[in-house]
C-alpha cells in the first residue's frame, strides 16, 4: 500500500505570510525551556521536543525527522526545516505550529488513514478520473476533520487550531470567489466542522452539498470518541465518505476544480507518487547541519551510528552502531593476591595528594607554631604525600565470535573482574562496555549494573575501532586523567579503521591502553595499536602488563605518539 496525505503542509508555501506574523508569543511559552540560540543546537531540541509530544499520542507514530536528515527517505513524518529557521531559539508561535503539524499527522497514522484510503480503491477503480479525484478530496477533507475532533478532545486541540489556521489561510488563497469550484464547498465544509460558517455560506448552489458533508461531520464526531477497534473505526469512516459522495456526485459532479492532482495512489503506483513527492518545493538542512543534530539526538537515543559518522567523517564508511543493554551476570574468579599487586601498581603511578602533620615533638620546624617550643616542644611538622587516584577509567571488552570457548572468555572474564576489584575503594569513575556484531550492527552493551560486573555471550565480528570512538565519546570529560583499557583477541575486522578511534582518543587526551589476550595474529595487532598494547598468556602476567602499560602511557606516551606517527611516515613513503 502507498498513501499520500496532504493535509496541512501543501498549504504551508501559501501561508508563509501568516506564519511569518506569528512571533514569541505562543502556548508553549509557558513549558519549552530548552531551548538555544545556536542553529543546530536549537534544531535538535525542536525535534526531541516534537517527538517527545507524539510519543504521547500513541505507539506508532513513526519516526520524526527534518527534511535532509539520513532517514528522511524512510522516516515516517518529514517536517520541512524552513518552518523553523530563521530566527534562534525558535518563536514560541511558530513551534506551536510544529506541534499542531505533528499531531495532526501522527493521529492520521494513529487512526489508520492509510486503511481508509485501502478500502476506497475498489470502489474508485471503475469510476471516471476528474469523480475519483472529487471522491479522494472528500475522503482527505474527512480525515483532516476527524483527527482535528479527536485532538480537540485534548489540550493539543490548542496547537492543532493554530496549524488549521494557518492552512485555512492557505486554502483560502486558492479559491476562485468568481467561480463554484469543490475546492471551494470543501474548504466551507472545513471551516464550518471547525469555527462554524457565515449564513452567506449556505447560499446558492453550496447551501445542499453543505447539508449533506455537515451531517457526515456530527457521524465523525462520534467515531472520533475512539469506542471500539481502529479497524472497525476505519469501515464506518470509509462508509460515510462514500455514502455522502453517492449522495453528491449528481449535484456536484459537474463543478471545476483547482486542484486536479490525485491524492493517493494505489501500490503498483508508488513509483508516481515518488516522483510528485521530490517535485514538490521543499527547503532541505546542509548535509554538516543535519549531522550536527543527529549527534546530538544520539546522545539520549539507542543509534549512536550518527555520533561515529561526526568523528570520522562523511566519507568514511561506518556500520551501524546501536547501544544495547542485554547483559548476564558474571561469575569471575579473582585473585585477592593479583589484586593487591594491581592496587599498588595503581597507587604507584596516582597522583599525590600533600598532607601535613602539625604539633609533633620532631620533624621540620613550623614557623606557625615556634610560640609552642618553650611550651611544650609541639612546634614541628611532617609532609606526606599520599596516593589519590581520582581517574575516570573505562573498560571495553571484545565480546565478539572469536572471544567464544571456554579458555578464552573465562580468562577475559578473569581479567575483567579482577581490574574491576582493583580500582574499586578509590575515587574512580569506573565504566564497563562489551561490543560484538550482529546482523550487520555493531552492538554495544553496558556491564555495570549497580556496582557489580556482568558479561554477555561473544558473537559475530571484531568492531574495534568504532567501540573505542563509541567508550571514548560516552566517558566523562572533567579534566581527570581517563583511561580506557581494552581487551581484546585480535585486529579489527568490521567498520572503521581502529587508526580513527586512537586518535580520536589522543584528540579527547584519553589514554588508550590495549590487552590482548589469546591472541591470533601477533603482528597484526602490533601494526594496529603499536607500543599500547601487551600480549598476556595466563592470568599471572596480568600484573606486569598492567604495569608496563601504565608505564607507557603515563611516562612515554606523548613522545611514542609522535615517534609513531614518524615512523608511519617514513615507512609509507614511495
Amino acid at each position: 500500500m502507498c498513501s499520500q496525505q496532504m493535509p496541512l503542509t501543501k498549504t504551508m508555501d501559501l501561508a508563509n505570510n501568516k506564519l511569518a506574523n506569528i512571533e514569541d508569543e505562543g502556548i508553549s511559552a509557558f513549558w519549552r525551556k530548552n531551548i538555544s540560540t545556536l542553529e543546530s543546537t536549537e534544531l535538535a531540541n525542536v525535534l526531541r521536543a516534537l517527538r517527545k509530544v507524539a510519543g504521547h499520542l500513541g505507539k506508532n507514530v513513526g519516526l520524526i525527522e527534518w527534511l535532509g536528515m539520513s532517514c528522511d527517505g524512510g522516516a515516517d513524518i518529514v517536517l520541512d526545516p524552513a518552518i523553523a529557521q530563521g530566527r534562534y531559539p525558535v518563536p514560541y508561535g511558530k513551534f506551536d505550529y510544529l506541534v499542531g503539524l505533528v499531531t495532526h499527522e501522527a493521529l492520521h497514522r494513529i487512526e489508520w488513514s492509510d486503511l481508509v484510503w485501502k478500502k476506497s480503491e475498489p470502489d474508485s477503480e471503475g469510476m471516471k478520473i476528474i469523480h475519483k479525484i472529487m471522491f479522494q478530496k472528500i475522503i482527505h477533507a474527512g480525515e483532516d476533520i476527524y483527527v482535528d475532533y479527536i485532538s480537540d478532545q485534548s489540550v493539543l486541540g490548542l496547537y492543532t487550531k493554530v496549524t488549521r489556521t494557518v492552512a485555512m489561510e492557505g486554502a483560502s488563497r486558492r479559491i476562485k470567489p468568481d467561480k463554484v469550484t469543490i475546492d471551494e464547498l470543501l474548504y466551507l465544509w472545513w471551516r464550518s466542522a471547525s469555527n462554524g460558517i457565515e449564513d452567506k455560506g449556505y447560499q446558492g448552489e453550496y447551501q445542499q452539498p453543505l447539508q449533506i458533508l455537515q451531517g457526515v461531520c456530527a457521524e465523525l464526531k462520534r467515531i472520533s470518541q475512539r469506542e471500539k477497534t481502529v479497524t472497525y473505526r476505519c469501515e464506518e469512516r470509509y462508509r460515510l465518505y462514500l455514502k455522502a459522495w453517492e449522495d453528491l456526485k449528481d449535484i456536484i459532479g459537474s463543478w471545476q476544480m483547482v486542484d486536479k492532482m490525485l491524492l493517493w495512489y494505489p501500490a503498483a503506483s508508488c513509483e508516481e507518487q515518488k516522483t510528485a513527492a521530490k517535485a514538490a518545493p521543499k527547503s532541505s538542512l546542509s548535509s554538516k547541519v543535519a549531522l550536527d543534530i543527529e549527534t546530538q539526538l544520539a546522545y539520549d537515543s539507542d543509534d549512536i551510528t550518527s555520533i561515529i559518522r561526526s568523528v570520522v567523517g562523511e566519507n568514511v564508511e561506518v556500520a551501524p552502531t546501536s547501544k544495547w543493554d542485554f547483559n548476564i551476570p558474571s561469575h569471575p574468579v579473582v585473585d585477592h593476591q593479583l589484586v593487591a599487586r594491581l592496587k599498588a601498581i595503581f597507587q604507584s603511578y596516582a597522583d599525590r595528594k600533600i598532607m601535613l602533620n602539625r604539633g609533633l615533638v620532631s620533624g621540620r620546624v613550623d614557623k606557625r607554631r615556634l610560640y609552642r617550643a618553650p611550651i611544650n616542644a609541639r612546634c614541628f611538622y611532617d609532609k606526606h604525600g599520599i596516593a589519590y587516584m581520582d581517574w575516570n577509567i573505562c573498560l571495553l571488552i571484545d565480546a565478539s565470535g572469536s572471544m567464544r570457548g571456554g579458555s578464552n572468555w573465562r580468562m577475559v572474564e578473569n581479567t575483567v573482574g579482577t581490574i574491576h576489584k582493583a580500582f574499586r575503594g578509590f575515587q574512580n569513575h569506573l565504566q564497563a562496555y562489551a561490543y560484538f556484531e550482529t546482523d550487520g550492527i555493531c552492538m554495544i552493551s553496558s556491564l555495570i549494573k549497580s556496582g557489580n560486573l556482568l558479561s554477555i555471550p561473544p558473537h559475530g565480528q571484531t568492531a574495534s575501532g568504532q567501540a573505542i570512538i563509541a567508550a571514548a565519546y560516552f566517558m566523562l570529560h572533567d579534566g581527570r586523567r581517563s583511561f580506557i583499557i581494552h581487551i581484546t583477541d585480535g585486529e579489527s575486522n568490521f567498520g572503521c579503521d581502529v587508526q580513527y578511534g586512537i586518535d580520536y582518543c589522543r584528540e579527547k587526551n584519553v589514554h588508550l591502553v590495549t590487552l590482548g589476550c589469546g591472541y591470533k595474529d601477533k603482528d597484526a595487532m602490533l601494526r594496529q595499536y603499536g607500543k599500547t598494547i601487551q600480549f598476556i598468556d595466563h592470568f599471572g602476567q596480568l600484573p606486569h602488563a598492567i604495569e608496563q602499560l601504565l608505564k607507557w602511557t603515563l611516562i612515554y606516551g606523548k613522545r611514542h605518539s609522535t615517534a609513531l606517527d614518524n615512523h608511519k611516515g617514513q615507512k609509507n613513503r614511495p
